[in-house]
């Protein structure tokens, strides 16, 4: 039986994600999302109650709570803290016959209120938030990497954002990187179980290896690992200039898209503070655009979990391109 919180939302109606919204969140033209994510939307139960009153209050007073708690920040002391994750979840991908859905990350927990539209929102399935996820993974996907030959994702973890990439695009080249040797043993199962054409290599983005080259017309991708890097993100940044892909896409928590002139972003904002997770990488990028050394193609704020929107997207590309 699936708990539910003692505090009900008070509600009009309940409410759920349709085409249109996801179309809003990307800028595209009504009518014009992709026939893949509008099978995704079909078939996923994104129904959702907005909270309101009471039940809002009580999520906002557990969100202070925590901010007011000594909370672990980010950094290269977290490292066995990833490696124990992720070999939880390659122990599990064994366990069950190598089911995919044991690659999703622990810390997405079912039934946890979810950012959307400004609001917080109580989820009527607990596999929401894998579900919205999944259909920006689409979208991201179809819109930006249908012309690069290579993908490559920096601290992929357990591939599961790859393994999208490899039913949309069979048999294309796809590299996963991460710092922990449980990551590659993930990888090297999807490749030898579900025969995807992934390849996986030791990374740490806080200090990147210069010896390790890109192929031309190569994408590059991150979806919640430069948050782990604070605001040691320069290297990593510089190493991308450097190798000039197609184009990169950092699927993040990005601090400057708050509203800290609002209750519901300012929390968000303090808790990256106090996590000290990443900031400033969006006023890099726009101080490097200024400088001629890229271009941002589109920043897209998209929903969150509890405490912070974690899944907005800055997507840019070099000024030359790697030959």
């Amino acid at each position: 039986m699936i708990a539910t919180h003692p505090l009900q939302p008070i509600h009009k109606h309940q409410e759920h994600l349709q085409q249109e919204d996801f179309e809003t969140i990307f800028g595209e033209v009504p009518g014009t999302l992709f026939q893949k994510c509008q099978e995704l939307v079909g078939r996923h139960d994104l129904r959702y109650d907005t909270l309101q009153g009471a039940s809002r209050d009580q999520v906002l007073l557990r969100v202070l709570k925590t901010l007011g708690q000594d909370l672990e920040v980010a950094g290269t002391h977290r490292k066995q803290r990833w490696e124990d994750g992720w070999a939880e979840n390659f122990s599990d991908f064994q366990r069950t016959g190598y089911d995919l859905g044991a690659l999703v990350p622990k810390f997405v927990r079912p039934q946890e209120i979810i950012r959307l539209k400004g609001e917080y929102v109580r989820p009527v399935s607990p596999h929401f938030e894998t579900s919205v996820v999944q259909i920006l993974r689409c979208w991201m996907f179809q819109k930006w990497f249908q012309a690069v030959d290579h993908i490559y994702e920096f601290g992929c973890g357990t591939g599961h954002n790859l393994v999208d990439a490899a039913f949309l695009f069979p048999g294309r080249p796809l590299h996963g990187l991460d710092w922990s040797h449980s990551s590659q043993a993930i990888l090297r199962l999807l490749r030898e179980e579900h025969g995807l054409n992934v390849v996986g290599r030791e990374f740490n983005m806080l200090e990147p290896d210069e010896s390790f080259n890109l192929y031309p017309r190569s994408g590059v991708f991150t979806v919640g690992a430069m948050e782990q890097l604070g605001c040691q993100y320069h290297a990593f940044m510089n190493y991308l200039l450097r190798q000039r892909p197609s184009i990169c896409i950092h699927v993040e928590t990005l601090y400057e898209l708050y509203d800290q002139s609002i209750l519901f972003d300012y929390v968000a904002a303090k808790y990256l503070e106090k996590r000290k997770y990443l900031q400033g990488l969006l006023e890099t990028l726009k101080t490097f655009e200024q400088e001629g050394r890229l271009e941002i193609l589109a920043t897209v704020r998209t929903f969150g979990s509890l405490y912070h929107d974690g899944y907005s997207m800055v997507i840019w590309k070099p000024v030359e391109e790697k030959n």
